[in-house]
């Protein structure tokens, strides 16, 4: 039974799984990293370190959790950007994984386990994507298919696999839920990494990665603040999920429609969203709005199109000129336009109401985990909230 229990038992898997990620980190030091060039754009990587934090945040194990799970979209989604650089998909990994699972409160001994599962799919994942090759349409095809495969060995399967030693489970149990929706995830991680490189795409792309930056600051100061992620997913929360997410579908839509509608949509949902945020109290949603409203009236005042003030701002524009357009003297509300350019590493210009609702975002994801329990519920209630899938720790 002893002999039984080191092959198996928790400690063993942990510790296998922690030499695995190590030997992969080492062999990607020495395959990529070494021979490696600088990468010209280290904002990219930044962006897919906040996405990765933000994935583990929302779809991954909870705080009481004894081990991590692989970000659904965008690791997988970093291997296929990044793929003639390996080595900074490897850089993503071994950053984001540690620090997700801090912020979230975990134990050293999961953020040990998150960041070795990462590495490893990572370093698998990419060396199965260069194994096929992607100079042309079949390859790439075919390398991306394997790249599936691999990723779905290397997150549900392993981490149920995880679960079960470290919760004495059946197998089967936690594999029924890990598998669900995997497939719909890894297509979603192909679709990004697809925006991500289509110059038609990519404004929508880069707004995702800096909503997802935003996001990591709200963490960082609630984390700070003392506050805890399991009181995010708890119940009671200030902003209703089902109007939220018809919000979203609205935006989404407005942006694939002519003007009027593109600037019209988004400017009627922020003057009901600051209505209801003000009759609410909820703050930081009322600061959004705000934010939202100033960028939809300078559009709705430029005939649909954001103007964009400084020099060079024709290549900043690039293929988004139907949305942006250079600022004139005849530009109406000048002083909302996009004008403050972004510090380094991160490329691109922001108006006031972009920073707004930047500010908007961050208060409000660490405003809900500084929020206090409600009507008694105590924090270890709190934190198995929302987490049907990830039992608390023995």
């Amino acid at each position: 039974m002893d002999a039984h229990e080191r092959v198996i038992g928790p400690r063993s898997i942990r510790a296998r799984l922690w030499a695995a990620g190590l030997f992969g980190l080492l062999v990607a030091v020495v395959a990529w990293f070494l021979p490696a060039q600088p990468y010209q754009a280290p904002w990219a990587w930044i962006s897919f370190i906040g996405m990765c934090i933000v994935d583990d945040f929302l779809l991954g194990s909870r705080e009481e959790a004894r081990w991590g799970e692989l970000p659904k979209v965008a690791l997988l989604a970093a291997v296929i950007v990044f793929r003639r650089h390996p080595e900074i998909t490897v850089l993503v990994a071994g950053v984001a994984a540690p620090l997700g699972s801090l912020l979230k409160g975990q134990t050293w001994t999961t953020q040990l386990t998150s960041t070795a599962q990462w590495v490893l799919a990572a370093v698998i994942g990419a060396a199965s994507f260069r194994l096929v090759g992607f100079g042309d349409t079949p390859h790439f095809v075919a390398a991306t298919a394997l790249l599936m495969i691999a990723y779905f060995a290397l997150g549900p399967v392993l981490t149920a696999l995880l679960e079960s030693r470290l919760t004495a489970t059946d197998f089967a149990r936690p594999f029924a839920d890990h598998r669900r929706l995997a497939a719909l995830y890894e297509v979603a991680a192909v679709g990004l990494a697809l925006a991500w490189r289509t110059p038609s795409l990519e404004a929508a792309a880069l707004k995702v990665a800096d909503g997802a930056l935003v996001t990591v600051a709200g963490l960082f100061a609630g984390y700070l603040l003392g506050g805890r992620s399991g009181r995010v997913f708890a119940g009671g929360a200030p902003v209703p999920m089902r109007p939220l997410l018809a919000a979203g579908a609205v935006l989404l839509l407005s942006a694939l429609m002519p003007s009027p509608f593109s600037w019209l949509l988004p400017l009627a949902l922020a003057i009901a969203g600051g209505i209801w945020a003000v009759w609410r109290r909820v703050w930081p949603v009322a600061c959004g709005a705000l934010g939202a409203y100033c960028n939809e009236i300078v559009r709705a005042a430029n005939g649909g199109q954001m103007p964009v003030d400084g020099h060079g701002v024709i290549t900043d524009i690039g293929s988004r000129g139907s949305t942006y357009v250079p600022a004139d003297a005849y530009t109406n509300f000048a002083w909302l336009d996009d004008r403050f350019h972004l510090p380094a590493p991160f490329p691109g210009i922001a108006s006031a109401g972009d920073i707004l609702i930047a500010i908007a975002m961050a208060w409000l994801v660490a405003s809900l985990m500084l929020r206090a329990p409600r009507e008694g519920i105590a924090d270890d209630e709190i934190e198995t909230a929302g987490a049907a899938r990830a039992p608390a720790a023995a």
